[in-house]
């Protein structure tokens, strides 16, 4: 098992004529890139591997039910616009 990079370095270096509030902006902007607030989150209190293997099997599987859907609603949507456009033909 791989340990992940647990030191990362974020900065950022002020530009000519650039304001404080722009530059703390694209501060944050690159800490939340980086998903710094999120790992410390998750390494608050720890884990067991099973644990987290269960959360990603289930965030995958309903990842999967959200897929499907949607995909379902799509297919219903093509053949409502289907029927509508076949309706008009009969009906002229």
């Amino acid at each position: 098992m791989s340990k992940q990079n647990t030191h990362v370095n974020v900065r950022v270096k002020e530009k000519k004529g650039e304001s404080f509030e722009r530059m703390v902006k694209r501060f944050l902007k690159k800490v939340k890139k980086e998903r710094i607030v999120e790992q410390v989150k998750d390494r608050r209190y720890y884990e067991k591997p099973s644990v987290t293997k269960r959360k990603a099997k289930l965030a995958g599987i309903a990842k999967w039910k959200k897929a499907q859907a949607e995909k379902k609603q799509k297919e219903l949507q093509r053949e409502s616009n289907y029927n509508k456009r076949f309706d008009k033909r009969k009906e002229d």
